[in-house]
């Protein structure tokens, strides 16, 4: 079997459709968990999957959306995390055969990342954890992060794939009508900050039809350095005589294939709403496309969670310098200033001098608070070690990080976390 990374290299490669949908027409209620099914009724789940390959796909997407403690809990059944994710798997696996690939399907916790909630990033990660060791045990191919509305819990859910797993992933977003996420995080931050921590493939889907994913999947594009990915909702949900109902015919929803594979996508299905029709009717129109050559881009970038700066090297930037003195206000919870003077127009990015400052301080709580009120990118410069890391580990953007004989973190661990290493000029090195 090729491996997933050289094919989607090579061609349009065919996503599945719901399991949702398809599994209520079999029986499941409301208040079930869909998981559920993966030991209570395998072999329905089987032949759902089986459904999907007959009908082109040439990946598919397991049951076990979303699949995470928090949510199963609410079912009564967050004891059979584990089991649950790994009969997901091993039920995909059973049908896949040698020329299938199989992506585990992770969604997020359901709970918002502080300040907006009471979740924390570490506690998020810890939840993913769970998961993923059950995917990568049942002999995953891949992992699918998706319909995520916060960029950072996404940050948390990719950092404990590559940090656990050896699992190649896609990372997935949701947005609505502004091509923003529910947080307010743009298409092409979303893009940016992705595929800096390494994912093989970004994009969106859920949202709505695949009318409303072509100006989201456009402005990625136009940031991208990976191919993407959509998978789109059969049109919006109507509710008639108390059932949920998609009206898109799979014809409607598979004419906009040609304007996806141009705009970079290179992995194509369907979310909501969506059956094996659906699938055949992509495939049908995949086969009259010729996919033209991936252009992709590979400039210097910076991103805050809300914006992105793409770097020039003909450029000049204007920047605000923090020093110590003002980086301590704005830990002991002075950020009027700073909130006013980065509504500037004329300030692109900001650059925080911790100089010898020590991690005497909640990172977590400072750069939750700090990403949340301050819209601009920026740049770090700290002799530490530590403070760099969980500053980095935390922040929902692309940092850029000045790299010079005083940093202590090394270039490898600089990456990891997908920052953007300048010199002390605040020019970008090419690694």
């Amino acid at each position: 079997m090729k491996n997933f990374l050289s094919s989607i290299q090579e061609k349009v490669l065919l996503y599945d459709g719901s399991k949702g949908v398809m599994l209520q027409r079999r029986g499941l209620t409301g208040n079930e968990a869909s998981e559920s099914w993966n030991l209570s009724n395998p072999e329905e789940v089987k032949d759902l999957y089986r459904q999907y390959q007959q009908a082109g796909s040439d990946v598919i997407q397991t049951n076990t959306f979303p699949g995470n403690r928090v949510t199963l809990e609410k079912h009564g059944i967050g004891d059979k995390t584990y089991e649950l994710n790994f009969a997901g798997v091993k039920l995909a696996k059973e049908i896949a055969g040698e020329n299938t690939y199989v992506a585990a399907s992770v969604g997020p916790t359901g709970s918002f990342l502080e300040p907006s909630g009471n979740l924390s990033f570490d506690k998020a990660y810890s939840i993913f954890k769970e998961p993923l060791k059950a995917i990568e045990d049942a002999g995953a191919d891949l992992v699918n992060f998706e319909t995520f509305t916060d960029l950072n819990e996404l940050r948390a859910a990719i950092l404990a794939a590559k940090e656990t797993t050896k699992l190649p992933i896609i990372a997935s977003v949701t947005f609505n009508a502004n091509s923003r996420t529910l947080f307010g995080n743009s298409a092409e931050v979303c893009a940016i900050v992705c595929q800096s921590l390494g994912v093989a493939l970004v994009g969106a889907n859920c949202s709505g039809g695949p009318d409303s994913l072509i100006e989201p999947i456009k402005k990625m594009f136009s940031v991208a350095s990976i191919p993407l990915c959509v998978k789109a909702n059969a049109g919006m949900p109507e509710l008639v005589n108390g059932e949920v109902i998609y009206q898109q015919k799979p014809e409607q929803f598979s004419s906009y294939t040609q304007e996806f594979v141009e705009n970079g996508v290179r992995l194509i299905g369907g979310c909501c709403g969506t059956t094996p029709e659906f699938i055949s009717a992509i495939k049908q129109d995949l086969a009259e496309i010729k996919t033209p050559k991936l252009e992709l881009n590979v400039n210097p970038t910076l991103a805050s969670a809300y914006n992105h700066l793409v770097l020039s090297k003909d450029q000049k930037y204007s920047v605000k310098r923090l020093s110590q003195d003002a980086i301590t206000m704005l830990i002991n919870g002075d950020f009027h200033n700073l909130i006013q003077d980065s509504k500037s127009e004329s300030i692109d990015y900001l650059l925080l001098e911790f100089g010898d400052m020590k991690e005497t301080f909640d990172v977590w709580e400072f750069v939750s608070q700090f990403s949340l009120l301050i819209k601009k990118p920026i740049i770090l410069k700290s002799e530490s070690a530590e403070l760099l890391n969980k500053f980095l580990r935390y922040y929902p953007g692309k940092a850029g990080v000045v790299f010079s004989d005083n940093t202590t973190l090394s270039l490898s661990d600089l990456k990891h976390y997908g920052a953007l290493i300048v010199n002390d000029e605040l020019k970008p090195i090419a690694l």
